[in-house]
């Protein structure tokens, strides 16, 4: 990451170039005026929080499905620990794939924002064809936006619960790491957090505002285009000691494309999945 994450405004004509240059350059890009409602992603936040504040959630335990991803809840005992650390991160989380059993109170918003998201990310996939075509390989050349799987493709529901003061020494909210998908679509959460690492070895917030929408580059988009879009190790830091008692819930939407889609000649979608996971779980 050379430079700062541009903010790119979706209602500008040159919208689509813009978004490709801050994607390419640092990895990450920040959209202004995207067609998901500000309006949802509040009542979302809200109703979410609400749900992992509640009992109701040990009834949802996640379970894994045909396309290896799990559906349903994950408690902060059983949560991630990132690839190069010893520590769990400070969260727990709830994973939405079609068909995903939830309840009732939740399953209109998820259901209409799984949509809208995924038409989003066809459309930035289309754009990174439409301008960088020649850096992908036969399998996805004029065909990027098409091999997006809303099967294979995940939404998470993060809670970053308060801070207790008991927490392990070095422990952090999500540790620094890079995501293994195409594309991950976050809409700016309510409290700040969100941090990217420049090629300069320093931490940089990522800019934004409530309505605004970041997109990073993952690491099956960086292996496709052999490293033309970078994919960018980002954290999630805790918060001041004045706002320990605040929790922070946050919605990406992981979009990965069919699993038996072959990325470069090394790995198809679904091999360099299955090893990045085997990382994980060591």
């Amino acid at each position: 990451m050379s430079g700062s994450v541009a903010i790119v405004d979706m209602s500008a004509a040159d919208a689509d170039e813009a978004f490709v240059r801050t994607l390419r350059d640092t990895g990450f890009a920040v959209l202004r005026d995207a067609p998901l409602s500000p309006e949802r992603l509040g009542r979302m936040s809200r109703d979410w929080l609400a749900f992992f504040a509640g009992e109701d959630k040990w009834n949802y335990l996640a379970h894994e499905v045909p396309s290896g991803n799990t559906s349903g809840y994950i408690p902060p005992d059983v949560s991630e620990t990132a690839v190069g650390h010893d520590i769990k991160d400070l969260k727990e989380f709830f994973h939405i794939v079609p068909g995903t059993s939830m309840p009732e109170a939740l399953q209109g918003d998820a259901r209409d924002h799984l949509r809208d998201a995924f038409a989003l990310g066809r459309q930035l996939l289309q754009w990174l064809d439409d301008h960088c075509g020649e850096v992908l390989p036969d399998t996805l050349r004029g065909a990027l936006a098409d091999s997006l799987s809303a099967e294979d493709s995940l939404l998470r529901v993060l809670h970053y619960p308060p801070l207790k003061g008991d927490e392990p020494a070095g422990a952090v909210r999500a540790a620094a790491h890079e995501d293994i998908n195409l594309l991950t679509l976050l809409p700016v959460s309510e409290e700040p957090g969100l941090e990217v690492l420049k090629k300069n070895g320093e931490w940089e917030a990522v800019p934004g505002q409530a309505g605004d929408i970041v997109i990073n580059a993952g690491d099956m988009l960086q292996e496709a285009t052999g490293g033309y879009f970078p994919s960018t190790s980002h954290r999630v830091i805790n918060p001041p000691s004045a706002d320990a008692n605040r929790s922070r819930v946050a919605i990406p939407y992981f979009m990965a494309p069919r699993l038996d889609l072959a990325l470069s000649p090394r790995y198809t979608a679904g091999s360099y999945l299955k090893e990045r996971l085997d990382l994980l779980a060591r």
